[in-house]
């Protein structure tokens, strides 16, 4: 397993990459005491589960991101011990 966990300022993605992202990965909405943003589900360029974050400020300017990688067996020293 492992972490990583972004703040970029400013923000590279604009409202419609945000929104597009979303979209292709079959986000869901953050509740509302959380601010903007969505969580999803994807698979990266190595075939690893990876459950993501995506939060940003009402206006765009700060994005918040983490990433959570569960690795395949092998692949990764750590994979498969819990």
């Amino acid at each position: 397993m492992g972490l990583v966990i972004e703040v970029f300022d400013p923000s590279p993605n604009d409202a419609a990459d945000l929104e597009n992202t979303k979209l292709t990965n079959q986000g869901n909405d953050l509740p509302g005491a959380l601010g903007p943003g969505f969580s999803a589900r994807r698979k990266n360029a190595q075939h690893q589960s990876i459950a993501f974050v995506y939060g940003w400020t009402p206006d765009y300017e700060w994005l918040l991101t983490i990433n959570i990688y569960k690795g395949a067996p092998g692949r990764d020293s750590l994979a498969g011990r819990d």
